[in-house]
């Protein structure tokens, strides 16, 4: 070929100077990140290593040596001192036994009329034609009666007693059948109940903003962290809520057996947040919400002893001085006597759990007072206190009040 062909060009001068180039360009980069003096991520002849990776995400209560717990193991890090565990766990727990909610016996209800008694014959004919009654049972707000036979008359309803004996009333087709939690291990942190419809926050406090996320009633709830705010404890019960103790209760769990009781085996009643625990063996073994003595007639604090237990009692009496308040109630299903005329029992009648309603006594759903009542034996300890302060503890309180239901 000629000259003009070539024009100048020599393939073999061109990659010569690329290679040049790139020679001198690492030369560049070297003199700038000299081997094993900068942030390089390789090792010295030590074996360390100046850039350490990211630990994989979990839980490092203490800074490892081969990794940095920064990122999401940070994050963990910063819940877990809050009390929020690194995996969210169920409660190790479960509803008793459905079947235990019903009540040993069928119960009605006497409905007050005008009078101030109400008759009770010896026959359904005398019932029904307004005969001689045999004797009758006293007025007041709260009448109930056990009963194994029921009769339609027009209007009303005539009910047999367990004497054989007939009167008028309604029986009852419906009560709590709220359950509790029985465990198969002690939970690793606490948890509740909702007693109320209640709306949730961002933070402690009801000027926090709010989650938009509304608790219905009797929802369980985990607690992972407690604080004051706004007269009312607080608790976290999850990442990003928080409760009001106005619209909850709190189960404290404490395996530690209280001061005074011996052996493995006891019943914990919080007065302050409602609530009846069960240990045995140094487990939680089963909880729930109660309601308690409504002042003056508190529930009183103390250590004490099953000392009788009844699968049905009757119990009755009032506290005013116009007897107003008298209570007739026969077949109380579960009932645990710990303190004089102060037990543990179940109630078919309206209750409120989770507040203070009761006459002294603790009032439980049928179906946990079963549940304790088939769990407990008379001698078991029985601990009751007020972690609020709010119930009266001198014993001199208590002396001449006669507890009730």
């Amino acid at each position: 070929m000629g000259a003009s062909a070539w024009n100048g060009y020599n393939p073999y001068m061109t990659i010569s100077r690329k290679i040049s180039l790139l020679l001198v360009v690492c030369a560049l980069l070297l003199g700038v990140f000299p081997t094993g003096t900068g942030q390089a991520a390789s090792a010295e002849t030590d074996g360390s290593f100046y850039d350490l990776p990211l630990c994989l995400p979990g839980l490092y209560p203490t800074d490892p040596d081969d990794c940095l717990a920064l990122g999401a193991s940070q994050s963990v890090k910063r819940l877990a001192d809050e009390g929020i565990p690194y995996i969210l766990e169920e409660l190790p727990a479960a509803s008793p036994d459905y079947a235990l909610t019903e009540l040993p016996v069928w119960v009605a209800k006497i409905v007050a009329g005008t009078s101030e008694a109400v008759p009770v014959y010896a026959s359904l004919d005398e019932a029904r034609n307004g005969g001689t009654p045999l004797r009758t049972l006293a007025a007041g707000p709260m009448r109930y009666v056990s009963m194994v036979n029921q009769v339609s008359d027009g209007n009303r309803i005539l009910v047999q007693l367990e004497s054989g004996e007939w009167m008028q009333a309604q029986p009852i087709y419906s009560w709590t059948r709220f359950q509790g939690l029985r465990f198969s291990r002690t939970p690793r942190n606490e948890f509740g109940w909702i007693v109320n419809d209640a709306e949730s926050y961002t933070a402690p406090g009801y000027a926090s903003p709010k989650t938009g996320k509304v608790h219905a009633k009797y929802d369980v709830i985990q607690i992972y962290q407690v604080a004051e705010a706004d007269g009312y404890e607080w608790y976290r019960i999850n990442q990003a809520e928080w409760v009001s103790s106005h619209k909850s209760r709190r189960v404290v769990v404490d395996t530690t057996p209280p001061e005074g009781i011996t052996g493995d085996r006891w019943i914990n009643i919080d007065l302050g947040n409602f609530t009846l625990s069960v240990y045995e063996g140094g487990e939680l073994i089963f909880a729930s919400l109660i309601a308690s003595g409504l002042q003056p007639f508190y529930t009183q604090p103390g250590t004490f002893q099953i000392y009788k237990m009844y699968e049905t009692v009757t119990m009755q009496d009032a506290y005013e001085a116009d007897r107003s308040d008298f209570y007739h109630l026969q077949a109380v299903p579960w009932a645990m006597f710990y303190d004089r005329n102060t037990a543990i029992h179940g109630v078919y009648w309206p209750v409120v759990l989770g507040f203070n309603q009761s006459h002294g006594c603790v009032n439980m759903s049928p179906g946990d007072a079963n549940w304790v009542y088939h769990w407990a034996r008379e001698g078991d300890w029985v601990y009751v206190h007020d972690p609020s302060g709010k119930t009266p503890t001198d014993p001199a309180y208590y002396g001449g009040v006669s507890t009730g239901p």
